[in-house]
């Protein structure tokens, strides 16, 4: 079981533009940590292929609204290590479960070609359920998402505020070991997504910090805003 982890908390999330977040890093510079995976470039890179169901279940549960659902995906953060995370995203009203397992690539690429069996040699809860899933919804990949994000962190509550910007979609998702492939700008203005986790309670200074922002809290899917802009 070493190699599952589950991670339980509170996700808020809201669009940023590029003087705000200029503005909120002065206070989160000041009185966060910045995440180690950061340190060297300011920033750390994501890539996420995301699996849907041939009717794309998991997008109109999401447009549509369902307190309860999920999203299965890939996530890596080099594309030349040897093996990648494979998540299980549930969301119950305003909880987030994040599942994660760590499978090699060389199963990430049998997984994303159709074959989920491999899976099965894991022997884990998590690895297990998502081949459950892919069986039984038939589930196939439909879209990367990349980008840069900037991540602070605080002790208290396990408080991580992101801020994930650069975000391109592409339909290439049998290319997503490979660096280079052809991706497309999600956002016309350089506009980022503000995330905000914690487990129980947020603190009322940081409530007052973003409360002095022209920020409203948006119900923001990356796997969605991906497909709107792709049209897929």
């Amino acid at each position: 079981m070493k190699n599952e982890k589950k991670v339980f908390r509170h996700e808020i999330k809201y669009f940023i533009n590029k003087k705000q977040i200029s503005e909120l890093r002065l206070f989160l510079k000041e009185y966060m940590q910045i995440d180690s995976h950061c340190k060297e470039k300011g920033f750390y890179w994501i890539r996420s292929l995301y699996f849907d169901t041939m009717d794309n279940g998991a997008y109109y549960e999401k447009i549509i609204g369902h307190n309860i659902r999920k999203k299965i995906r890939l996530r890596s953060y080099d594309t030349n290590s040897s093996t990648v995370k494979l998540e299980i995203k549930n969301k119950y009203d305003n909880y987030i479960l994040k599942e994660t397992a760590s499978i090699s690539k060389e199963d990430a690429c049998n997984l994303i070609k159709g074959s989920s069996f491999p899976l099965l040699k894991y022997n884990e809860t998590i690895t297990n359920k998502v081949f459950f899933f892919m069986h039984r919804n038939f589930y196939n990949p439909k879209v990367i998402i990349d980008y840069d994000r900037e991540a602070y962190i605080y002790p208290f509550e396990n408080i991580r505020i992101t801020l994930d910007k650069n975000l391109y979609a592409s339909f290439s998702s049998y290319d997503f070991f490979k660096k280079d492939i052809q991706m497309f700008p999600m956002f016309n203005n350089p506009i980022s997504i503000l995330e905000v986790k914690y487990n129980n309670i947020l603190p009322i200074s940081l409530q007052k910090v973003l409360s002095n922002f022209e920020i409203q809290r948006s119900q923001i899917s990356k796997y969605c805003l991906g497909r709107n802009i792709l049209k897929k």
